[in-house]
C-alpha cells in the first residue's frame, strides 16, 4: 500500500495538533499590521489570569510573580531573555524544572512523540552522515535538550540494528532539568551505575545496544569527538532579546512591573543595551529582531565541533528566515497564551530565525536549508518506512492511527509545514559529497 497525499489529507487531524496553534497574533507592542509602534510603555494583556481550555480561569502563581516583582523593584526592568530563564529554568519555580510539558497530558506534543518514524529516521540521518565521513571510530551522538527521550531511544533502537556501530557509539545527552534527565534515563534503560571521566552530572549504560550515555548541562562540556549532533525543538526554547528599531536605533524590549506594582509589562531600553553592539551586521537593519546570545553561543560550539572533530548537525523546528515581527508566545495546555501570563506555569517559546543562524554561522561552516520537515521525512525514505509499518499493522485501527500520526507529521497544512530542517556541516565536508542527507 502506498502513502499518497490525498490518503493523508483525508484523515482527521490529530486532536492536539500544532496546527491548531499556528501563532499569528502579534505582542501588543506591535500594530495589528505586524509594523512597530515606538512607545515607551507597553502593557500586555491578560496578564493577571490564564483561561483554561474548558473556561476555568486560574490567578497567577502568587509567589512567583511577587519573587519577580520584588527583583524587578530592586534591580529595575529585566530583559526578556532573563524573564525566559527565570520561567523555565528557576530552580524552584521553572517551567522545566518542576513538571514534565510533553504528551497529552502536557502544554504540548513534539515529533518524536507523534510516531516512531521521526526517530528512525533522524538515527538513519545520523548512520548516514557517520557512513559519508567514512565511518569515524569512536564516534557520538549528541541531542540538545532531548525531552522525554522518546527521540534518542527511537535512534537507539536504529543503532543497535547497524553492526558496525556496535562498540562504537556513546550518546550525550545536554538536558539543565534534573526531572527531565531521570525520565530519559528510565525511558532509554539506563542504568545508572558507574563512574567515568566525563565532566557530566548523570552517566549509564543503555540496555538498547549497550550504549553509554551521558548528561550535561551545556554542549560546551560534552567531549570533543566526531559528533553527529540533533537539536528538535530545542532553539524555540532558548532566551531571547527582543530589539526594536526606533528613531534612535535599535532599543531593546524589557520586561518591568506596571506603576501600580500589582502585574508585568513589556518597555522599551531608553538607550541602547549591550547586547544590540553584538547583533550581526546584516540583521541591524531589521524593524524587529528575536536575538539570543545563548543561540549564538551554541552554534559557535556546534560550528567548531562539525568543522574541527568532524560530523554533522540537524536543527529541526518551526521558524522563519526573516519574514516575522514578534513571535514571542506562551502554551498552556496546548493552547496559546499571553508570554506574560503566569510566569513559571507556560511554556514560553518563539519561533527559530534561520536567517540569523545563517548570518552567525557565516564563515565559520556550511548551511543547508531550512526544508519543511516534510521534505526532510520524505528524502528520507519516510514513505518507505511508512509502508513497512502499515504492512505490519494487525487490524484497520493500527492502520488507522498510523495514517492519522504520519498525516501530522508530513502533511503540509499541519507539522509538515510548519517545521523546518537545517543542517550545519564543515567545509571539509562539502568535498565527500554535493549535499547532507535528506536536502
Amino acid at each position: 500500500m502506498t502513502m499518497s497525499p490525498s490518503k493523508l489529507t483525508r484523515i482527521r487531524a490529530f486532536p492536539y495538533s500544532i496546527a491548531q496553534q499556528k501563532c499569528r497574533n502579534r505582542a501588543c507592542f506591535l500594530q495589528k499590521s505586524g509594523s512597530p509602534t515606538v512607545v515607551s510603555v507597553l502593557p500586555c494583556k491578560s496578564m493577571a489570569q490564564l483561561t483554561e481550555p474548558d473556561g476555568t480561569r486560574h490567578p497567577q502563581p502568587s509567589e512567583f510573580l511577587r519573587y519577580l516583582q520584588q527583583r524587578m523593584k530592586s534591580t529595575g526592568p529585566i530583559s526578556i531573555a532573563e524573564y525566559m530563564k527565570e520561567c523555565l529554568t528557576n530552580p524552584y519555580y521553572g517551567y522545566y524544572t518542576r513538571k514534565e510539558p510533553f504528551g497529552k497530558s502536557g502544554d504540548f506534543i513534539t515529533s518524536p512523540e507523534v510516531c516512531q518514524i521521526f526517530g528512525e529516521l533522524i538515527g538513519l540521518w545520523c548512520v548516514n552522515e557517520w557512513s559519508i565521513l567514512g565511518g569515524p571510530k569512536p564516534f557520538q551522538i549528541i541531542e540538545l535538550g532531548p525531552g522525554t527521550g522518546t527521540l534518542a531511544y527511537d535512534l537507539l533502537r536504529v543503532l543497535k540494528s547497524i553492526p558496525q556501530t556496535s562498540g562504537q557509539v556513546s550518546l550525550h545527552l545536554v538536558e539543565k532539568s534534573r526531572m527531565l534527565a531521570k525520565i530519559q534515563a528510565e525511558k532509554l534503560r539506563v542504568k545508572l551505575d558507574f563512574v567515568d571521566e566525563h565532566n557530566s552530572f548523570q552517566q549509564g549504560l543503555s540496555q538498547i545496544g549497550s550504549v553509554p550515555v551521558f548528561w550535561y548541562q551545556r554542549i560546551e562540556d560534552v567531549p570533543r569527538a566526531p559528533s553527529f549532533i540533533v537539536a528538535n525543538e530545542f532553539f524555540d526554547a532558548l532566551p531571547i532579546h527582543k530589539l526594536q528599531k526606533t528613531s534612535s536605533g535599535l532599543r531593546e524590549v524589557l520586561v518591568d512591573i506596571t506603576e501600580d506594582k500589582s502585574d508585568l509589562r513589556f518597555v522599551i531600553a531608553h538607550a541602547e543595551t549591550a547586547v544590540v553592539r553584538v547583533v550581526p551586521p546584516k540583521s541591524r537593519e531589521r524593524d524587529h529582531l528575536e536575538f539570543s546570545l545563548e543561540a549564538a553561543t551554541v552554534l559557535d560550539d556546534v560550528s567548531s565541533r562539525v568543522s574541527t572533530d568532524g560530523g554533522s548537525a540537524l536543527i529541526i523546528d518551526y521558524g522563519h528566515e526573516g519574514t516575522k515581527a514578534d513571535t514571542l508566545r506562551g502554551f498552556h495546555k496546548h493552547q496559546v497564551v499571553e508570554p506574560l501570563a503566569a510566569p513559571g506555569e507556560t511554556d514560553l517559546t518563539t519561533d527559530v530565525d534561520f536567517s540569523l543562524m545563517k548570518h552567525l554561522l557565516e564563515d565559520k561552516a556550511l548551511c543547508f536549508g531550512p526544508i519543511t520537515q516534510s521534505k526532510f521525512l520524505y528524502n528520507m525514505a519516510f514513505e518507505q518506512r511508512f509502508n513497512a509499518l502499515l504492512r505490519a499493522c494487525r487490524s484497520s485501527e493500527e492502520e488507522e492511527r498510523l495514517a492519522k500520526a504520519c498525516d501530522l507529521l508530513i502533511n503540509p497544512e499541519k507539522m509538515g509545514g510548519q517545521f523546518f530542517a537545517f543542517s550545519i556541516v564543515g567545509y571539509a565536508r562539502s568535498k565527500l559529497g554535493p549535499v547532507t542527507g535528506g536536502f
